[in-house]
């Protein structure tokens, strides 16, 4: 075994290293025998082990469990309990299967909950709820925390029909109306065609998030809704909720896929009195909406004002001069995505494509940028074929 651990030497050290979640810079030993670690200590350790990179680590500390001969129900079964998460953080479904047929307290609902969320992070949705109707059928109460993940397996599967029928678990449960639960059900109906149970749900929830008025918001603009959209939004400006990035990045498309120039900079405005307007997500859909709207000089000034620009900003200004016939501007811009080491994907030239045909400089882009294109498309086809 590694002698990485060596010595424990006191709770307020071990505080201190879960809270950097920084494991493998700790300097946490045992060598010394008579110097055992208590259960509570190496939860702390186990706590801090929560990625792949922290997987060593974590076995070390099972080792040592084992060694100190503790059992997974030590501490009220709470040493089983974070071993169990250590090991589905770390993505070793392996070693959490084994700690969970090992544990003595399945008769809790946490390992089974441990299990089914691993099972739907790795996006195995057909094996957490196979876990999840395990667990019923060992009658099990499922609780608060088990839900929001069966309900993202049966999203995950596309499965409406299967998720209302947990619905209906969680309703004679008690737990419709949980702020979680209730934003997982409002996602899942929302995301699937099913505005009418997404909205009737969002207006029975007592209590209303942001995280909730945004996936409403979300809901309507992937419906092509535009005129509930706007409306869920001045409803959320009248509430004592404030709106995020991801909020005006949902209203903002609406202005840009309905060319809505007057309502976009208005809230333009209010992006910038809420210290967002440089936001990533906001700062590419305003960009995306000036283009459509026809106010290039807008876009540009944005563009120039960003920080930092991803690949997204500059497909989104390339097909905005594209889009408003500025053919010497999409190439100049291309040019200098190249240059700076910005990789173009097939959005990239897609928007830019139009520009090469038409622009003055046709041979240059019949030769080149064409030569570029096919040399994209080759590594893409090459990427199908491996598929």
């Amino acid at each position: 075994m590694s002698k990485r651990f060596t010595r424990i030497s006191s709770p307020n050290f071990i505080h201190t290293i879960t809270n950097c979640n920084h494991i493998e810079h700790s300097r946490v030993l045992y060598s010394n025998a008579e110097q055992h670690a208590s259960p509570t200590q190496l939860e702390s350790i186990l706590q801090a082990c929560s990625g792949p990179s922290a997987l060593q680590q974590g076995r070390q500390v099972h080792a040592q469990v084992i060694v100190s001969g503790y059992t997974y129900s030590n501490n009220s079964g709470l040493l089983g309990a974070k071993l169990l998460g250590m090991y589905v953080l770390c993505g070793s479904f392996v070693d959490a299967k084994n700690v969970f047929y090992k544990l003595e307290l399945k008769s809790s609902a946490w390992s089974w909950n441990w299990m089914i969320r691993g099972f739907t992070m790795m996006g195995w949705f057909d094996f957490a709820l196979l876990f999840y109707f395990k667990m019923l059928g060992c009658g099990i109460s499922p609780d608060k925390y088990t839900f929001p993940c069966v309900i993202k397996a049966c999203a995950g599967l596309n499965n409406v029909r299967l998720g209302k029928l947990v619905h209906q678990t969680i309703r004679l449960t008690g737990f419709e109306f949980d702020v979680f639960v209730g934003s997982s059900l409002i996602k899942l109906y929302a995301e699937n065609g099913c505005i009418g149970d997404a909205r009737y749900l969002f207006d029975k929830m007592p209590h209303k998030d942001c995280v909730m008025w945004n996936i409403m918001l979300n809901g309507y603009v992937k419906n092509a809704d535009s005129s509930s959209a706007l409306q869920m939004f001045l409803g959320m400006r009248y509430s004592d909720i404030r709106p995020n990035s991801v909020t005006f990045a949902c209203i903002l498309s609406v202005c840009a896929s309905e060319a809505m120039v007057v309502l976009g900079t208005q809230l333009h405005g209010l992006v910038i009195r809420c210290g967002l307007e440089l936001d990533s997500p906001v700062a590419n859909t305003l960009l995306a909406m000036y283009s459509k709207c026809q106010k290039l000089f807008d876009a540009c000034e944005l563009f120039d004002r960003m920080p930092q620009t991803d690949l997204v900003t500059w497909n989104g200004m390339i097909s905005g001069f594209v889009q408003n016939g500025c053919m010497g501007e999409a190439s100049h811009l291309f040019r200098e995505m190249i240059s700076i080491g910005v990789k173009p994907d097939s959005i990239t030239f897609a928007s830019f494509l139009p520009s090469v045909t038409e622009s003055a400089c046709l041979k240059q882009g019949k030769w080149r940028w064409h030569a570029n294109f096919l040399a994209k498309a080759a590594q893409l086809m090459s990427l199908f074929a491996q598929l």
